[in-house]
């Protein structure tokens, strides 16, 4: 899951399976990670575990609104079309993973590089930390 303001990649779980649960799983760390975030907005496409009975109801329990895609328009979601793009050409397509435990390990290393080292261009060439901390001390300045 990745912000789309700071360009951080805020949460992930990592599994074989794109299921309802482990979607549900990621918004929750998501909203632990960041408890002081207001009308939080989550844009999906619409896979089956997004549009789920189960997923729907949890995002009204948390607060989440869900906002769908429309149906062949990826582009709608460029953000996150971007990033996937990003972690699969920096972090996994470069790799040739031995193991699920090996695929796993290297994509917290990818979540770590992603957010304290890798720089974006669309943040004045900052990390996401680094943009991050900009904006927490500006909001406290103010």
């Amino acid at each position: 899951m990745e912000d789309v303001v700071t360009r951080e990649w805020v949460s992930y779980v990592f599994d074989k399976y794109a299921t309802r649960e482990n979607a549900i799983l990621n918004v929750q760390k998501a909203l632990i990670k960041h408890p002081e975030a207001i009308d939080v907005r989550l844009r999906t496409d619409r896979g089956p575990q997004y549009h789920s009975e189960a997923f729907r109801e949890s995002m009204k329990i948390l607060g989440v609104k869900q906002e769908f895609i429309a149906v062949n328009t990826p582009e709608q979601n460029g953000h996150m079309e971007s990033f996937h793009k990003t972690l699969k050409r920096e972090y996994v397509w470069t790799r040739d993973f031995q193991s699920f435990q090996e695929a796993s390990e290297a994509i917290q290393e990818a979540y770590i590089d992603y957010n304290q080292r890798r720089i974006h261009s669309s943040l004045g060439y900052m990390t996401p930390y680094e943009f991050l901390t900009r904006v927490k001390v500006t909001q406290h300045d103010g």
